[in-house]
């Protein structure tokens, strides 16, 4: 009998809370320091891909008491066992010990923000879907997501539980479609970053909690910087990602933090960043 409890014990599901935050330039921009690591201690997240730590990382790191990864921005209450950069990168891969024994390979990321596909469009500059996809090639964030995938197709094994996070400065092709046109300048837009890092096998886990982008657009750029002074001509979108494979890991939930609104899922005042995070939890097989 007690064999058996024990192996029904290492077979339990479990549940891990996974973050991406743009604290914006070190999380000093609006607020003090402590208000950022107040962000990750409501969400109760338990890894958080961070976006423009600064020299902030090892300072929230010890405000919350856990571990951090330097070479690739990530922090986490759990052990982390190993960690790379992405050559031509800030940021790469760690592999983290959940607390029952299973193990998980986060990567985090922060894409070039400019040209920005959305402003371009806006602006007149982008006039076809082909020119706004074209304006993901010239800014390099094809090139850069492209090269974080090459790196996961040598180091990860294909049956390794993997969770993709950051700042993509891109809208999903999600999100830009004939139902959404009213709010995308009439336009239908196949990005391709997330068009590439899907076609190889993750999945978008806000858009699999809340598949209906009207319903639930999930807007994380922008609340305004600071809060609340948003420009008469911005474009809200969707650009805080965290994708997964489905291999031995499924999105429960998917929350966007930020500041009291009805936009926001989990709300802390005074919001420090001019991005709203988005927290998923997973159940791990």
């Amino acid at each position: 009998m007690l064999s058996a409890l024990l192996a029904a014990a290492i077979v339990a599901p479990t549940s891990v809370r996974i973050m991406t935050f743009n604290i914006w330039v070190g999380g000093t921009q609006h607020q003090p320091l402590p208000q950022t690591a107040k962000v990750i201690e409501t969400s109760r997240a338990d890894i958080v891909g961070i976006q423009e730590p600064g020299e902030s990382l090892p300072k929230v790191a010890e405000m919350l008491k856990w571990n951090r990864s330097d070479k690739t921005s990530i922090l986490t209450r759990f052990e982390i066992t190993e960690d790379w950069a992405v050559e031509g990168s800030r940021w790469g891969g760690a592999r983290i010990k959940l607390a029952n024994g299973s193990m998980l390979v986060v990567y985090n990321t922060h894409l070039t923000a400019y040209p920005y596909g959305p402003y371009e469009v806006r602006d007149g500059n982008a006039k076809t879907p082909g020119d706004a996809a074209q304006v993901e090639a010239t800014s390099g964030r094809l090139a850069e997501v492209h090269a974080i995938l090459k790196d996961m197709g040598k180091r990860v094994k294909t049956d390794e539980r993997v969770v993709f996070v950051g700042d993509f400065n891109t809208p999903s092709h999600h999100d830009w479609t004939p139902r959404t046109s009213h709010r995308t300048f009439g336009m239908s837009v196949a990005w391709p970053v997330t068009w590439s890092v899907e076609s190889i096998g993750f999945c978008d886990a806000y858009r699999v909690v809340h598949p209906d982008p009207l319903n639930k657009p999930g807007f994380t750029w922008s609340p305004g910087y600071p809060v609340g002074k948003v420009e008469q001509n911005d474009v809200m979108d969707r650009i805080d990602l965290v994708f997964f494979r489905e291999m031995g890991i499924e999105p429960k939930s998917a929350e966007v933090v930020g500041e009291t609104s009805p936009r926001t899922d989990i709300a802390v005042d005074p919001w420090p960043s001019d991005h709203r995070a988005v927290v998923v939890e997973f159940v791990v097989k």
